[in-house]
């Protein structure tokens, strides 16, 4: 009896296995090739960096992520590639691999609040700022 409930008890317990390496920049997903090195000198900018994981058990991810890199990899522009072919990913210090655009990332509520954080407050701001203009206007007159 026992070896069949350890049996059934294993057998649920799963992690998702991925078809690649991949990290998500701006809403892009790249899978990372290991085997393509890119030298300092093709490194132009940072451009990014890991924000979360993907989950292992549901592959679900939002933001700038990866199903494999730790928060705070960084990622950085290849000069003369445009962004929507091909990114680099510090994998050491000074040490870069290619990342190929793959496909855009799936639509997920956290990117369209949180990656335009700045353009919401911007406009609670200049709400505010419109609604205490004409509150002070309507009291002076």
């Amino acid at each position: 009896m026992m070896t069949v409930f350890s049996l059934v008890y294993v057998s649920t317990v799963s992690a998702l296995s991925w078809a690649y390496i991949f990290v998500v920049n701006d809403g892009r997903v790249y899978e990372v090739l290991e085997d393509s090195p890119v030298s300092a000198e093709n490194i132009d900018k940072e451009i990014g960096e890991v924000k979360t994981r993907a989950n292992d058990y549901n592959g679900r991810y939002y933001g700038n992520a990866s199903n494999y890199y730790d928060k705070g990899t960084k990622y950085y522009k290849i000069l003369d590639v445009p962004l929507k072919k091909a990114i680099a990913v510090e994998v050491n210090p000074d040490e870069f691999v290619k990342a190929e655009f793959v496909h855009d990332a799936p639509f997920h509520l956290y990117n369209l609040l949180f990656n335009n954080i700045t353009k919401v407050l911007l406009g609670i701001v200049v709400i505010g700022l419109g609604i205490t203009v004409s509150v002070s206007y309507k009291n002076r007159v």
